[in-house]
């Protein structure tokens, strides 16, 4: 039975909580997410970083880091979740110590609140991390004083009020009355300081040994902290040690070895190590599958830019975070390329092919690469236009051909350019917009497909400068194909 299962509020929490983490995750096992430059309560900047972790299909791991940059302080939030009818809380711990029951709901009513931040993208204010030994003592000294200072004057202030009505009764002859009115006050100054002397003592006590407790708290976490660099550095070493003894019969196994040695160096979790650990190849197979299918290995549509200013990407996901890593370049603009298509011979690639990273490489069962083509995405136009063109061939499929007027940067290229286009292939089919169709950047023109001849579900996409003189005609006119995008380089993008 989860420790929280009692609480409904809890457990409605809970479920949110884990659903809002799975969609985190994905398929995948494990994710870290990590924010900079977030602002504490008090307006100081800070670090947060969620680790997630998907054991197994019951059980959810999440551990939270609040790293205040100013003055090097840290709040560890770890959660444990499991599913059996539905997600429970089975531990929680804050910064090394099990989380009190009371505190449960609003705990995880914040951690609900941060992940929904993540999710929509917006900035969460974080609790100002607990303060080092030093700055508590001071604290401490200071409430002391404070204190003391409060019972002086009510002190003072008794003995005043005493002398005062001692005045007053003398005056009117009524000293016994005065007398013994003074004797209560003074009674309840001395009761009332006696308390507050024994309050004090006890707060006193009470906060030293906090004191003493984060004091060690904190050289656990530091020496948590250096063995983490130590066993990662060490493991990314024997990696690398490995990979030199490696044949060259085994050289693609070597260059997988080093690959993900570098990963081990990036993790921020024992978690993240594990897994690069797990990835490990067998054979060379394994490791041109490796090397070829992990997406932090690939050159993303957003290293490149387009040719022309204004152009967006040709293809989307038609998910609403889809944006340009979600797509690469798999065979680029080329003048001699070997036909990929097994066929033999040295041909031109006037053109890029693009594929959806997430959605078209996947690993079959018997380690090969393979295309899946559920859901490839769609070619959507580049720029505003006319459609000129559209139809079928046994070569680019189902195709489309947008028109688009003159801009100075094209005449730039062709002086006596006379219009360019962008042309679209092997779509799955025929598209919907009719020839003369007027279109705007984005509009959707058809499903990527693998029709054609074609390797696998692609956009073949071109730009075609139509100028007096061109290599190439058709009906339209002769034109010239130009390379649509430009390597950006790291300075540039940074």
């Amino acid at each position: 039975m989860s420790i929280f299962e009692r609480d409904a509020k809890a457990i409605t929490i809970t479920n949110r909580i884990c659903h809002l983490a799975l969609e985190f995750l994905h398929d995948r096992s494990n994710c870290l997410i990590r924010k900079d430059d977030q602002t504490l309560i008090n307006g100081e900047s800070c670090t947060y970083s969620l680790s997630l972790s998907h054991i197994n299909d019951n059980t959810l791991i999440l551990d939270e880091q609040v790293l205040a940059i100013k003055c090097n302080r840290m709040t560890h939030r770890h959660w444990l979740f499991h599913h059996r009818e539905a997600w429970k809380l089975k531990d929680a711990g804050k910064n090394g110590a099990a989380l009190d029951k009371e505190l449960v709901t609003i705990e995880l009513l914040d951690l609900m609140e941060r992940l929904e931040g993540i999710r929509d993208k917006k900035t969460s204010r974080f609790d100002v991390p607990v303060s080092p030994r030093g700055s508590h003592v001071h604290d401490a000294a200071g409430l002391l004083k404070s204190k003391s200072a409060r019972v002086f004057t009510l002190a003072a202030a008794g003995l005043v009020m005493a002398v005062l009505f001692l005045s007053l009764f003398i005056s009117t002859m009524q000293y016994g009355r005065m007398l013994k009115t003074v004797l209560t006050l003074n009674d309840v100054i001395t009761t009332t300081s006696q308390s507050n002397n024994e309050t004090i003592d006890v707060l006193s006590t009470e906060m030293n040994r906090i004191n003493e407790e984060l004091y060690s708290l904190k050289d656990v976490v530091f020496q948590e902290k250096e063995a983490f660099e130590f066993n990662k550095k060490q493991t990314s070493m024997n990696l690398r040690w490995l990979a030199s003894r490696f044949p060259r019969s085994s050289s693609s196994r070597a260059k997988a070895y080093e690959y993900l040695a570098d990963r081990i160096e990036e993790s921020e979790t024992y978690g993240e190590m594990v897994f690069q650990m797990s990835r490990l190849p067998e054979n060379n197979d394994q490791a041109e599958t490796l090397m070829a299918t992990d997406r932090s290995n690939r050159l993303s549509m957003d290293h490149y830019s387009s040719v022309f200013p204004g152009l967006i990407l040709p293809v989307n996901t038609g998910f609403p975070d889809n944006d340009d890593s979600d797509f690469m370049i798999s065979s680029g603009f080329i003048e001699r390329r070997l036909s990929p298509l097994g066929s033999g011979g040295v041909k031109p690639h006037l053109a890029v092919d693009i594929i959806n990273l997430d959605n078209i490489i996947k690993v079959s069962e018997g380690n090969d690469i393979i295309r899946d083509a559920s859901q490839p995405g769609y070619a959507q136009a580049v720029y505003p236009g006319i459609m000129q063109e559209k139809g079928f061939d046994w070569v680019y499929g189902w195709h489309a051909e947008v028109r688009h007027e003159l801009m100075p940067e094209v005449q730039k290229l062709f002086p006596q350019a006379q219009f360019w286009t962008s042309y679209y292939a092997h779509m799955e089919d025929e598209s919907h917009l009719s020839e003369g169709a007027s279109l705007d950047a984005g509009d959707f023109i058809g499903k990527i497909g693998n029709t054609g001849k074609s390797t696998g579900p692609h956009l073949h996409f071109e730009l075609r400068v139509y100028h007096p003189g061109g290599q190439e005609s058709n009906s339209y006119g002769t034109f010239d194909r130009i390379n649509p995008y430009k390597r950006v380089r790291r300075s540039q993008q940074e």
